[in-house]
């Protein structure tokens, strides 16, 4: 939970967060902020490439300690910035933090936790991001419009998960025999391609609130101080998404994940209509429930159809989402700078409202095993 909340919550997502003051002090417009965030999931999926044969070679602990590194390296970055190319390649390093950190876990998990428990491990792993948020957001308010000492202290938060989590990590790596090829008919079946689309589509609408939305309030009228607050409730909200695991046991994960995608997509939308304060404060709850418990769900979903080689499943789902993130930010970025924050926010629901026609089958059905001489079992 720790990893995840400060590879997530704080590299990751800390970016929206401070960036009205980052873009003050800088001096760059909705655009480059937009293409920014973006390069952030680029180098995301950077590393969703790079940790599966990592993860084969080594097992979880170097992986888990990249994780760790590139956040502390790129965060320091961000609040030693002199320029806005200096700032948004420190976004790009702390970018590559998230994408090394979730994929070992999904191995940790399978091999760690007890099948009666892993729905509600696995959701409790999930809602780091949502500690993350939840820290992220009060240590802004308290640093004020002094944004870089926000993100040092960032660093030095990441700096202490980083040696306990590499200690804590188990070393080893499975028997290269035993795991699966992967070739690109493992990764694309029939039982994959609903998750993969589900994760494109959220990938998408999500990435324009964690990127805009601060700026968004801030634009309609809320207080600098104000809008963070509410950030941080969307964090504190998003622990509760560790109740998607036992929502999953009692009703299955269809119908989690049709009512969490639900639930983002109105948030996104209630933020286009209804900026004041106190509806922003049940859109951020709404958003961070219904945010952590469709990702859970995707967790869950991955292990399921990806159970011969989990770390891969899940860097293969990761790696949808984030080319949906890819396009979020940039596009939104331009809608904004053309309409305006409520048309963006509109797009980014109607991308999330999409991934209804996407679900989890009613039977848990794994994806084929692709064997080393290329047959399929």
């Amino acid at each position: 939970m720790a990893v995840i909340a400060v590879s997530f919550g704080l590299a990751r997502y800390g970016y929206g967060l401070l960036l009205p003051d980052a873009r003050a002090d800088l001096g760059f417009d909705p655009t480059a902020a937009g293409l920014i965030g973006s390069g952030a999931y680029l180098s995301y999926l950077v590393a969703n490439a790079l940790v599966v044969p990592l993860i084969a070679r080594t097992g979880a602990r170097v992986p888990i300690a990249l994780a760790m590194a590139t956040a502390c390296i790129g965060m320091a970055l961000i609040a030693t910035s002199a320029s806005t190319a200096q700032f948004a390649g420190g976004v790009l390093v702390a970018g590559l933090s998230a994408g090394f950190a979730f994929p070992p876990y999904a191995d940790i998990a399978a091999a760690e936790i007890p099948e009666n428990r892993r729905n509600l491990g696995w959701a409790a792993i999930s809602s780091g991001t949502g500690w993350g948020v939840l820290i992220a957001g009060p240590v802004a308010i308290a640093f004020g419009s002094s944004w870089r000492s926000v993100w040092w202290l960032f660093v030095a938060l990441a700096l202490v998960v980083g040696v306990v989590a590499t200690w804590a990590a188990p070393s080893h790596a499975r028997s290269p025999a035993r795991l699966p090829a992967l070739r690109p008919r493992w990764f694309l079946c029939s039982c994959s391609r609903p998750l993969l689309g589900s994760a494109v589509l959220i990938g998408f609408g999500s990435s324009v609130w964690w990127a805009f939305s601060v700026d968004a309030l801030r634009a309609a009228g809320t207080a600098p101080d104000t809008a963070r607050i509410i950030y941080a409730v969307c964090g504190a909200a998003g622990i509760a998404g560790l109740l998607a695991g036992p929502a999953v046991t009692v009703l299955g994960q269809r119908i989690v994940h049709y009512v969490s995608v639900i639930g983002v997509a109105a948030a996104l939308l209630a933020l286009a209509t209804a900026p004041a304060t106190a509806a922003a404060v049940v859109t951020a709850v709404l958003f961070g429930v219904s945010y952590n418990s469709v990702t859970a769900v995707q967790g869950l979903w991955s292990a399921d159809v990806f159970a011969q080689r989990p770390s891969a499943g899940l860097a293969a789902v990761n790696t949808g989402l984030t080319v949906g993130t890819l396009a979020g930010p940039a596009i939104a970025g331009l809608v904004i700078s053309w309409l305006g924050y409520p048309y963006a926010l509109g797009l980014a629901a109607v991308a999330c409202l999409a991934a209804v026609l996407t679900a989890p089958g009613g039977r848990r059905t794994p994806a084929p095993v692709v064997r080393q001489d290329g047959r399929v079992s």
